[in-house]
């Protein structure tokens, strides 16, 4: 539906009905969730897990292990 045939809609209703469309609108936009994006980012970098560099020895350690392997010949 285009917004040209919603509103020649609204305008074919009363006064009454009109505001009953504006109410019902006016709840639906209340349901609506808005969300603060800097918080919500917040929250998301804060849970982020930070690492040292001794979490990250045991990548290099299978690094150079895996470089080692040596792949069967047939």
């Amino acid at each position: 539906m285009i917004m040209a045939d919603i509103v020649l809609k609204y305008n074919l209703l009363s006064k009454n009905a009109q505001q009953e469309v504006n109410d019902f609108l006016d709840f639906l936009l209340s349901k609506q969730t808005t969300q603060k994006p800097n918080k919500d980012y917040r929250t998301k970098i804060l849970s982020v897990s930070t690492w040292t560099d001794s979490d990250l020895n045991i990548f290099k350690d299978n690094q150079s292990l895996f470089d080692q392997w040596r792949v069967e010949e047939w």
